[in-house]
């Protein structure tokens, strides 16, 4: 039997492990246990953690200092235990071992999983010191299951799903779990790449068949737009699977899959106020309407005019040079006479393979553009609707809109200097004024 009660599983991130929000975590906790429920917690590294900890791996430099500067980040909120001077005392030997030979391949994912170690004692312990009989587990020690790939492993469903069982069996505590991390067959720690602590805690969810898994944010749940663009943007109150996976930066969809696959209720909410908050769920098809409005910058819009476009292989040897250089394709669109490509130079190299194309013979202009995106349920009126709005807003707009079954994406592709302009006016098209959210 696993757990009497219902189970809700809990993400804290690292922007929700700080003094101005940990009080409001531990809060939720004490109420679900009020309300009958058996919290489960899966946490983040503190803010800024990880980024030090990748920092040293692409740079080694001194041991002591970075030592000495996470110690101090978390003794600022929790007491010195030896469990916690064993964890900085193993991390200091692994980043002695990475400053004599590099960061080896299976010495990265272990160094880059303290941040998670550290904070779910520092969170077990802060329950603790508020009457909440906590305990820290560490992901590796359930253990989950992972594959072996370095930095982005998956894990392994069936045998993690049965650790987990185990491990969780008739506890009368509340477990606070490492997210991003795990351990492959080998024995070796891995970590899950981006995303990682949103899929530990929908991996947990499913396993467990929690009630639901709340995603704790410092932002009042899924907003219809980046305010810091769109000041009117308001709480989305419902969002599906599939909306959530096409804005992209909501959730990982490799934390998605656990929920939507096994049918687990999501809410995103609020740290400081719970009636906050947006719900991840089925997609119901009689819901239309347009719930999100995002973007994309520094993108490059390559515009390819060839006589042999009509020729058979033609994009796929464009194609490989694009992959052959590991650049991300965003977009594709091709006309009677050119064919539209929008990539993101994801690491570097886009001069490279643009140089490439050119010697090639790929007759190629290339120019600086933004997207930007609406997220939502749509029909053939709403597309007539956003290209309409679109020409009128942004005549020299690139690329507009193109629907397709089932569609809960539109993209337009905008000069760089044209985005918050478009998005503003959407905005208040698509959502002020309608209001169907």
């Amino acid at each position: 039997m696993i757990m009497k009660n219902k189970i809700i599983v809990n993400k804290f991130g690292g922007g929700i492990m700080i003094p101005e929000h940990i009080n409001f975590a531990q809060e939720h906790i004490k109420e679900q246990l009020n309300k009958g429920y058996q919290p489960v917690v899966v946490v983040s590294a503190l803010k800024g953690i990880t980024d030090d900890l990748v920092s040293f791996l692409a740079c080694p430099g001194s041991i002591d200092p970075l030592i000495s500067k996470i110690r101090k980040k978390h003794l600022g909120m929790m007491k010195e235990t030896p469990e916690f001077t064993e964890i900085l005392q193993n991390l200091k030997e692994d980043l002695t071992v990475v400053a004599r030979f590099g960061a080896l391949d299976i010495v990265q994912d272990k160094v880059l999983s303290y941040g998670e170690r550290l904070s779910c004692l520092f969170f077990s312990l802060s329950l603790q010191a508020n009457g909440i009989e906590a305990k820290a587990i560490k992901a590796e020690d359930i253990p989950i299951v992972t594959d072996n790939v370095r930095l982005n492993a998956n894990i392994d469903y069936s045998a993690a799903k049965k650790n987990v069982e185990k491990a969780l069996e008739d506890i009368s505590f509340v477990p606070v779990i490492s997210g991003f991390t795990g351990k492959d067959n080998e024995g070796n720690i891995t970590t899950l790449g981006r995303g990682g602590t949103d899929t530990t805690a929908c991996f947990v969810g499913a396993a467990l068949k929690a009630e639901k898994v709340i995603l704790w944010k410092d932002t009042e749940g899924v907003l219809s737009a980046d305010p810091r663009i769109v000041p009117q943007a308001i709480t989305v109150p419902y969002i599906s699977y599939k909306e959530a996976k096409e804005s992209g930066k909501i959730i990982h969809s490799k934390a998605i899959q656990y929920i939507e696959g096994h049918q687990v209720n999501m809410e995103i909410a609020y740290i400081k106020d719970y009636q906050k908050r947006t719900l991840v769920g089925p997609q119901d098809p009689q819901a239309k309407g347009v719930k999100i409005i995002g973007f994309k910058k520094a993108l490059t819009l390559m515009i390819v005019t060839d006589e042999g476009m009509g020729e058979y292989g033609f994009l796929y040897g464009i194609s490989q040079i694009f992959n052959e250089y590991e650049i991300n394709m965003v977009l594709i669109r091709n006309t009677r006479d050119s064919l539209h490509i929008v990539v993101e130079d994801n690491n570097g190299n886009l001069e490279k393979s643009l140089k490439e194309l050119k010697g090639k013979g790929y007759l190629v202009n290339s120019q600086p553009v933004n997207m930007v995106t609406l997220i939502g349920g749509f029909d053939w009126g709403t597309v007539s609707e956003f290209n309409d709005a679109l020409i009128k807003i942004c005549p020299q707009s690139q690329i507009g809109a193109f629907p397709y079954k089932d569609c809960v994406r539109l993209e337009a592709v905008v000069k760089t200097n044209e985005m918050e302009k478009v998005m503003l006016k959407f905005h208040k098209i698509f959502i002020e004024d309608n209001k169907k959210i």
